[in-house]
């Protein structure tokens, strides 16, 4: 025989329920738990440094981080907005608990899983993915070079950071792109681009670019290589890129008078995309033509 539970019962448990939540809630170790997070994103490398605005509970049980800041030597990586996680029980009694999370970043938002352990262990494993991304408000992005980027960034990525370098890969897009030049380039302070594609690697302090290839209203562009990235100026960064460009009929129509004769020469003989090769620095690039 069944016995089923009366109402008084009922409002007891909900009672104890309750008044539990009410507590871990008000006992919830926030300042406690924000510099535990921060050492383990960080890893323990005295060159990232992470702050946590405040911390809260959050349903189904997890946490929520507000106002993340990611720095590198002391400059910006990343600010979120908030970061829920959610730990994967099968994974709490682990050496490497994972946890799935979701936020809003930039704008936009990001998600994924992380697997988190001990510095002295294999490191973190982060997978995610993300939508909606406003590129204009990606601080790093914008230190990165004089030039001004805008646009809808989404994708999906991999950072390995275990006991040697990290390694962050990944695919991503940027729909509705704007360049805005620092100098003007033919006469051309600006290019718009319906979408970017490119599938970059980050590793031993060098951006890799497998693949770069942007569809514009101006002109199409395709560019590979590596930047080897200088610690303490980003403006000294070391370009090795090749790379073509297919300039629009209209578009050339107008930049004529000001592209150099060979490069012309090349058009008039039918050819339809430029080669082209980038060495030097963010600061003195120097282009040449294939």
């Amino acid at each position: 025989m069944k016995l089923k539970p009366t109402k008084t019962t009922l409002l007891y448990i909900a009672y104890i329920i309750g008044i539990t939540l009410f507590f871990l809630w008000y006992l919830f170790p926030s300042d406690t738990l924000k510099d535990y997070l921060a050492y383990r994103l960080s890893q323990g490398n005295p060159a990232v440094a992470v702050t946590i605005d405040r911390i809260s509970t959050a349903l189904p049980p997890g946490i929520r981080l507000h106002g993340v800041d990611i720095a590198h030597r002391n400059m910006t990586v990343m600010e979120v907005e908030s970061l829920k996680l959610i730990p994967r029980l099968a994974s709490i009694f682990s050496d490497t608990p994972a946890v799935n999370f979701k936020g809003r970043v930039y704008d936009g938002t990001v998600s994924g899983r992380a697997e988190i352990s001990d510095p002295t262990g294999n490191g973190t494993k982060i997978e995610g993915n993300i939508a909606g991304v406003q590129v204009e408000q990606i601080s790093a992005l914008q230190q990165f070079s004089d030039h001004d980027i805008a646009g809808r960034l989404g994708g999906n990525f991999v950072l390995a950071a275990g006991k040697g370098n990290p390694e962050l890969t990944g695919k991503f897009t940027i729909s509705a792109c704007r360049l805005d030049l620092a100098t003007a380039l033919f006469n051309q302070t600006s290019f718009e681009f319906n979408n970017v594609a490119a599938d970059l690697a980050l590793r031993n302090r060098s951006l890799v670019i497998n693949e770069f290839n942007a569809t514009g209203s101006q002109l199409d562009l395709k560019i590979n290589g590596q930047i080897r990235l200088n610690r303490r100026n980003a403006a000294k960064n070391e370009l090795n890129l090749t790379g073509n460009v297919t300039p629009h009929h209209v578009f050339l129509a107008k930049i004529e008078k000001d592209i150099p004769v060979s490069l012309l020469r090349n058009k008039k003989s039918g050819k339809r995309a430029i080669s082209f090769k980038i060495r030097g620095t963010l600061e003195d690039p120097g282009f040449s033509l294939n």
